[in-house]
C-alpha cells in the first residue's frame, strides 16, 4: 500500500491530524487505534501476532531494531 493510499485510508477512518508528515508506521498504528485494534504494527508484538489484518505481511517482515 502506498503512502498516499494510507493517507486516504486514515482520512476515511476519521483521522483529522496532519497526514502528510506522518510516516507509514505511524499512520498504520493510528488507523489500528481508530478501528479499535491494538496499535501493534511493526512492534515486538508482531512476531507473536495471530491476528489476520491487512498489514500482516508488511508487519512481520524482519526489521532492524533501530528502524522500529
Amino acid at each position: 500500500m502506498t503512502l498516499t493510499q494510507l493517507q486516504q485510508l486514515a482520512c476515511d477512518a476519521g483521522l483529522k491530524e496532519s497526514l502528510s508528515l506522518a510516516p507509514k508506521t505511524i499512520l498504520i498504528r493510528k488507523i489500528q487505534t481508530l478501528r479499535g485494534s491494538e496499535p501493534c504494527f511493526a512492534t515486538d508484538k508482531s512476531h507473536d501476532c495471530a491476528e489476520l489484518c491487512q498489514w500482516r505481511r508488511d508487519c512481520r517482515k524482519p526489521k532492524a531494531a533501530w528502524q522500529r
